[in-house]
């Protein structure tokens, strides 16, 4: 038997490729329409997200892959027939999901017809049904997330934590399957062992924008457990972070360290049941990807963790006040039908009140910071604090943004300063 050959995306637009022929060669989907590029193979599992479309209506949000019949198309043309293989793995929309699960498949004709703009042609919704049927009458059992879709932000309060944590956790005892590194029986239970157990913190606004620049310029870190507020924990900011659009964040104690999880928060834009499902199936986020650590590990700052790890640096260093919220009504009559203990969230802040001037600055004499020159902005910045038993070790210390020089020296306007505060400013601030 001859190996399954792993799904293939193009590096430029992230679009999935099929394939044409054998030896295959890989195309870009026939609707497709792009800027003229050439498809660069890259295999998706290399890829946070991948621009994928339902294969059945052509939705942009698709939730779930299915495994069915292999579907040929034949697309015939005045000079020649193209034969493009579909393939036997489907993406399929949470709504188009709804409706094969209800055994509704005409609604996912509908939807097909509607979104490629096809009116009312009988013969072409006979030939999509054709290929739909194709597929779903050899579907097999089971479905895998897809966790690649990039979703409409979805904005995670405070209160809602525990929910949220609870539903992931169910879901990774479910028996819908997750790709890659997560499809392992034994390491989605310890993931939802240590969920239970888990720490919730909810970062604010402020924090977040910190915690974003910070992690911009984050330097190699060394991993150990007093980095971490939490032995076990879920960590969601205020909006999603970094370029790859992070919502959250767990780490989860395991018999060789860490295994740290960056999350995408889904479902944003659906309503009505298909919502209804997702959130009752999988909850509000979606696993991107992982790492394993374990003590004394040296993680890069361009890592995927790298907001995780920022996170963690600015909480030790005090950076942070720490307040408690209160679960929601219905979460708390959850918890104690299940005579559980009410979920606790600690609110993580910027700490009031801090200075601007680092200790320990001072001028060197003859540099811009002698009373000959002005004062300038130092642009915040990692730097190397010595710590531990006879301060034999080092950790990152997030220095914010600061004025050198002496108190009587004009400032030097010349320099942009990101300025980041405990608190939003007024327009007329």
């Amino acid at each position: 038997m001859t190996a399954a050959r792993e799904e293939m995306a193009c590096h430029i637009c992230l679009f999935p490729l099929n394939t044409l022929g054998t030896p295959p060669t890989y195309v870009h989907p026939i609707q497709l329409a792009t800027d003229g590029h050439q498809p660069v193979p890259v295999p998706v599992s290399q890829l946070d997200t991948v621009n994928r479309h339902c294969d059945f209506c052509g939705d942009p949000y698709p939730a779930w892959t299915l495994v069915g019949g292999e579907v040929t198309a034949v697309a015939i043309g005045a000079a020649a027939g193209l034969v493009q293989n579909l393939g036997h793995a489907w993406a399929a929309c949470a709504t188009c999901q709804t409706y094969i699960d209800d055994d509704r498949t005409e609604k996912v004709v509908d939807r097909a017809m509607q979104a490629f703009g096809l009116g009312d042609h009988p013969q072409i919704r006979e030939r999509i049904e054709e290929l739909h049927q194709a597929f779903l009458n050899a579907r097999q059992p089971g479905r895998t997330l897809i966790t690649t879709t990039a979703w409409p932000a979805t904005v995670i309060t405070a209160r809602e934590l525990p929910k949220v944590r609870d539903r992931l956790t169910r879901f990774y005892r479910s028996e819908d399957s997750l790709p890659t590194a997560l499809a392992i029986a034994e390491t989605r239970h310890d993931i939802a062992a240590g969920l239970d157990r888990a720490g919730l913190f909810w970062i604010d606004d402020d924090f977040t924008d910190l915690a974003e620049y910070a992690a911009e310029k984050l330097p190699d870190v060394t991993i150990n457990r007093d980095l971490m507020p939490s032995t076990d924990g879920l960590l969601v900011w205020s909006r999603p972070v970094t370029p790859r659009q992070i919502t959250a964040a767990s780490w989860t104690t395991t018999s060789d360290g860490w295994l740290l999880i960056n999350y995408r928060a889904i479902g944003g834009g659906l309503d009505g049941k298909p919502l209804q499902r997702l959130r009752e199936h999988v909850g509000w986020l979606a696993p991107m990807n992982t790492a394993q650590v374990h003590e004394q590990h040296v993680l890069p700052g361009t890592q995927p963790a790298a907001a995780l790890l920022a996170t963690w640096l600015l909480i030790v260093q005090q950076a942070a006040e720490v307040t408690t919220a209160e679960a929601d009504k219905a979460t708390r009559k959850t918890y104690a039908r299940t005579k559980r203990p009410s979920p606790e969230v600690r609110i993580v802040r910027l700490r009031a009140n801090r200075s601007t001037t680092p200790t320990g600055i001072r001028s060197a004499p003859g540099d811009l910071g002698s009373p000959q020159a002005r004062r300038f902005w130092v642009s915040g910045h990692w730097r190397n604090q010595p710590y531990g038993p006879g301060r034999a070790l080092r950790r990152p210390v997030y220095i914010n943004p600061f004025l050198r020089g002496p108190d009587d020296a004009p400032i030097k306007l010349s320099t942009t300063v990101r300025m980041l505060s405990s608190h939003r400013t007024k327009p007329d601030d």
